[in-house]
């Protein structure tokens, strides 16, 4: 359990061991933890601790993406990478529902696919949690942050601030001193995230080619 006497879903192997190191858990939970690591310095890909207590509880655990116990692995189930192709499926399944509220401007699968290498994902356990976009503009020195999606269940757990900040980390990368974003329903988010109002007149001009007026989104921009 953590400190919210939840149950800890997932823990790596190196967290396994600092947590049974440290005399707070029963002797039965600490000896399980160490086969769990035992057993993944043998190779075994992950080791499942769950209580039987919980009616179905194997099946829970096994059959869930969330499951119902503790799951040890070798290392962390999450990844914030670069978009593949293949996550388009996944990536849709999150923007979806954006798109219908008007939250994000619509994307075809299509275009998706094509501007698959402007996209960064966070994926878990083979699902996609979150993506984002970061279009560079390399003339005006800046760049878009845009497509920001992150599933439901998870939007209080840092991932837009993540995806924020490894797409600043790919525009420091090109050179570039500033990320601007166009919202119409996040402004509050992006001043938290360092983000001051600007206007469409200081949007490179390619960009300011393709302003939508009738959606009338704010600019924000920061420098990066």
């Amino acid at each position: 359990l953590d400190r919210k006497d939840q149950v800890m879903s997932e823990l790596t192997a190196h967290e396994a061991e600092a947590l049974a190191r440290k005399g707070a858990l029963t002797a039965q939970t600490s000896i399980a933890l160490e086969h769990a690591v035992r057993a993944l310095a043998g190779g075994v890909g992950r080791a499942h601790l769950v209580s039987r207590r919980v009616p179905g509880s194997l099946l829970l655990e096994l059959f869930t993406h969330t499951g119902v116990g503790t799951m040890v692995t070798a290392d962390t189930l999450e990844k914030l990478r670069p978009a593949r192709i293949e996550d388009v499926g996944g990536m849709i399944a999150l923007i979806e529902p954006l798109e219908a509220d008007g939250t994000l401007v619509k994307r075809s699968r299509e275009l998706l696919e094509a501007e698959i290498g402007n996209f960064l994902v966070v994926e878990h356990d083979g699902v996609i949690r979150g993506c984002a976009a970061l279009y560079p503009f390399a003339d005006d020195k800046s760049a878009e942050f845009a497509c920001l999606a992150v599933a439901p269940e998870y939007r209080d757990a840092g991932y837009g601030e993540r995806l924020l900040l490894a797409c600043q980390e790919r525009a420091k990368a090109l050179k570039l001193r500033k990320v601007f974003a166009l919202t119409t329903h996040a402004a509050h988010w992006f001043i938290e995230q360092g983000f001051r109002p600007g206007d469409v007149a200081t949007l490179p001009s390619q960009r300011q080619a393709l302003y939508n007026w009738r959606r009338g989104s704010k600019v924000f921009f920061k420098r990066i």
